[in-house]
């Protein structure tokens, strides 16, 4: 905002741990109002966002006007959110009657009683392609009739400084008849000219502490003092210590199996005779090639690339790639935070560390988004400005 103007106000639905909000306090947002069903994540939120009003609740018992009273002014800038869609999720079974799927309509609900000036919503890429775009068209459809426009693209993490090759779909939408609809301009590419290069998973984690066989450990000391931007900025405001740097211990049947993972590698590397019998059985298909799924079970992270993205399965090498690039284990909570662009200073409390982080959105790009949004409002404001100068 200009100088002689407020900061602009958010209220973020469906907040989560506060990844969203974490970055759009970075771009100048203020988190005045952040509602959530979990309990865990919302105690995660409260304490990181002390200044503003945590509602622990079922979102369909909420209404705006308890959430612009509780933000004590109905003057809101931004409501933001990832309302759960885990039905089209590309990680999971889709199922397109799961409920859950069918939360934006309360996100759209909430949007039409407090009336920002513009609204955010982050999901799942692959709501894009169910049903031929039936859900996409349905979302941008339902705010249309509340009176805002709409435009929604597809975003990678990775290409705004996140250390993850993460896909996301995002909506912007304003009600204001001048309020322009855009994106942010990606900062990081491969190999692109103008722009930084991806931020690889050495560049983000490779200053903590390698654990050995203490995976229980409560804190530790820096192994290394800062050696890339992401670093330097990860450690800012952050203690001499590491917390919440444990990992899970992998099973004999795990660890037989990482031992042959090399880094970048995944379940294909392990020579045919380690196998266990079930994932033999998986190998080759009926024409004796081998079959082109589980690429990323077991999977250990190259340590010059970016990660996969970093789900609520990263404690289970199993699931996905989520094994350490120097040790036989999973990735700690820690590292799993700092690959989702977390600062040390984020603290995680109560339980279910690994949904808190895996769910989140990652703080460096609602970063870059919140930033575009406020120059949008700037722009705005300023083109206001202008024709009323003009005018007098």
């Amino acid at each position: 905002m200009s100088s002689h103007s407020r900061s602009p106000v958010l209220i973020v639905l469906f907040c989560g741990a506060g990844g969203l909000s974490e970055g759009l306090r970075q771009a100048g947002f203020i988190p005045a109002v952040g509602v959530d069903f979990d309990r865990n994540a919302l105690s995660t939120y409260a304490q990181n966002h002390p200044a503003s009003k945590p509602v622990l609740s079922d979102i369909r018992t909420v209404t705006g006007e308890q959430l612009m009273e509780l933000a004590g002014t109905p003057d809101i800038d931004l409501v933001a959110g990832g309302p759960s869609c885990q039905g089209f999720s590309t990680h999971g079974k889709r199922v397109e009657d799961d409920p859950r799927n069918y939360l934006f309509k309360e996100f759209v609900r909430l949007v039409g009683e407090i009336r920002p000036k513009y609204f955010l919503m982050e999901n799942v890429k692959g709501l894009l392609t169910y049903s031929k775009g039936h859900f996409q068209n349905l979302i941008e459809t339902s705010f249309s009739a509340i009176g805002y426009r709409v435009a929604s693209t597809t975003i990678c993490a990775a290409h705004y400084g996140v250390p993850q090759m993460r896909h996301r779909i995002v909506f912007i939408g304003t009600r204001l008849e001048d309020g322009e609809l855009s994106f942010p301009m990606p900062s990081h590419g491969a190999g692109v000219d103008g722009l930084l290069p991806l931020v690889t998973v050495s560049e983000a984690i490779g200053d903590l502490p390698l654990m050995g066989n203490a995976y229980k450990q409560e804190t530790w000391s820096y192994a290394s003092k800062p050696k890339s931007d992401f670093q330097r900025k990860a450690r800012q405001k952050s203690a001499k210590t590491v917390s919440l740097h444990q990992a899970r211990s992998l099973s004999v049947l795990a660890a037989g199996i990482a031992k042959f993972v090399g880094q970048g590698e995944g379940l294909r590397s392990v020579p045919f005779e380690h196998l266990p019998d079930r994932f033999k059985k998986m190998r080759r298909i009926s024409n004796g090639e081998l079959r082109r799924d589980c690429t990323t079970l077991y999977h250990r992270l190259h340590p010059h690339r970016p990660s996969y993205t970093i789900t609520c399965n990263y404690s289970n090498i199993a699931s996905g790639p989520f094994l350490h690039p120097r040790e036989d284990r999973a990735i700690s909570h820690r590292e799993a935070a700092r690959l989702m662009s977390f600062p040390d200073h984020f603290h995680f409390y109560g339980a279910c560390y690994e949904r808190q982080i895996g769910n989140a959105v990652p703080p460096l790009l609602a970063s870059a988004i919140g930033q575009h949004i406020i120059t949008l409002i700037n722009r705005r404001s300023e083109s206001r400005r202008a024709k009323l100068k003009i005018v007098a």
